[in-house]
């Protein structure tokens, strides 16, 4: 299987911004659980996990999206199929019949 990557790319410490976070206890403990499991320093354990979180926000912003165009998309080809309803109930269809 392969490995994924990330969407960043892996760039030198001193090109890095400096952050402070302020994080809840309990969530830095689950970090740091499944951070020393998985041998990953800190810094690159939170950059993965920040993009994990900005690929399901986007996620959620394309399906929001998708679901509205083809709610629209719907709409406009059942009004297509009623205008043809409405063609074959006026019998112009007839003409080409014969």
């Amino acid at each position: 299987m392969q490995k994924l990557k990330p969407d960043f790319e892996e760039v030198s410490p001193l090109k890095m911004i400096p952050l402070s976070l302020k994080l809840n206890p309990t969530v830095l403990d689950n970090m740091e659980a499944v951070r020393n499991r998985t041998r990953q320093n800190r810094n690159t354990y939170i950059n993965l996990a920040i993009d994990v979180y900005n690929h399901y926000q986007r996620y959620k912003m394309m399906k929001k999206i998708l679901d509205k165009e083809s709610a629209f998309g719907s709409l406009y080809y059942f009004q297509i199929i009623k205008d043809l309803e409405e063609i074959k109930e006026t019998k112009v269809t007839n003409i080409f019949d014969q």
